[in-house]
């Protein structure tokens, strides 16, 4: 049994939908193993990434010991918010800047570019040739689609709406080295590939993650809160910056 009918408009949003709960995370996974490998692998003390209770918590650690990354859960199980934050955002993966601070690649490579609310990036290769930049880049943009799902206010997306987005997403995946191709065959889906009980999934997967979006921004501003009360000092002026520049990019 499918509902009938599913107009183009609604069937491009569960299309869309799909991949930004289905192929995002896992292209963004195999992107952070492959940043773990190539940043850790020459280090004393350095473990693969099996995805094991240990080099979870040797990742913790990395990030100095708090991340909004739930290291207790298998990656597998990490969805797009805290994957986000385990590559972009993370201080495992920061680089020197011209001062020679460290600096997430966020802050490195997107924050720069200053993009308007609702806007994407108009490429996700670096101009330069840095692998860093392109990485950063790419997954911003597929951070940006996927706030595009969390922050719309209809069901609908027009056909010019949905293949840019589809274009954008397969331009990120491949700057990212990722296949396109179960991208092009969600693109492909018909109405008889959504009957009712996938539908209804769906819209459930759709709420869980607009749920967890809205609950990191909730955590974020705690934290700029907290940060902003403590008379110790103890929070660096870098910290609050760093958070409150997440918070800024995160309604983007």
């Amino acid at each position: 049994m499918t509902l009938q009918p599913i107009p183009d408009e609604q069937l491009n949003y569960f299309k869309f939908s799909l991949d930004v709960l289905n192929e995002f995370p896992k292209a963004i996974r195999k992107v952070f193993k492959s940043m773990w490998e190539s940043t850790f692998r020459h280090r004393p003390g350095y473990q693969p990434w099996d995805d094991s209770i240990a080099v979870r918590n040797l990742f913790l650690g990395t990030e100095g010991g708090k991340t909004k990354v739930p290291t207790h859960l298998s990656y597998d199980e990490w969805d797009c918010t805290a994957l986000f934050q385990a590559t972009i955002y993370a201080r495992s993966f920061a680089l020197p800047d011209r001062k020679g601070h460290r600096r997430t690649l966020s802050d490195l490579y997107v924050k720069p570019h200053k993009l308007p609310h609702g806007k994407f990036h108009t490429s996700v290769v670096s101009p330069g040739g840095n692998t860093a930049e392109t990485l950063a880049l790419a997954i911003d943009q597929l951070r940006l689609l996927r706030n595009s799902l969390c922050h719309s206010t209809t069901s609908k997306i027009d056909k010019p709406t949905f293949d840019q987005y589809t274009q954008n997403a397969k331009d990120a995946f491949k700057a990212l080295g990722v296949k396109t191709d179960l991208i092009d065959a969600i693109g492909g889906l018909t109405e008889s590939d959504f009957p009712t009980e996938q539908v209804r999934k769906l819209e459930q997967d759709i709420l869980k993650e607009t749920r967890a979006h809205d609950k990191f921004i909730e955590d974020v501003i705690s934290d700029i809160d907290e940060l902003n009360r403590k008379v110790d000092k103890t929070a660096s002026k870098e910290d609050i910056s760093m958070i409150k520049g997440q918070l800024d990019e995160t309604f983007k």
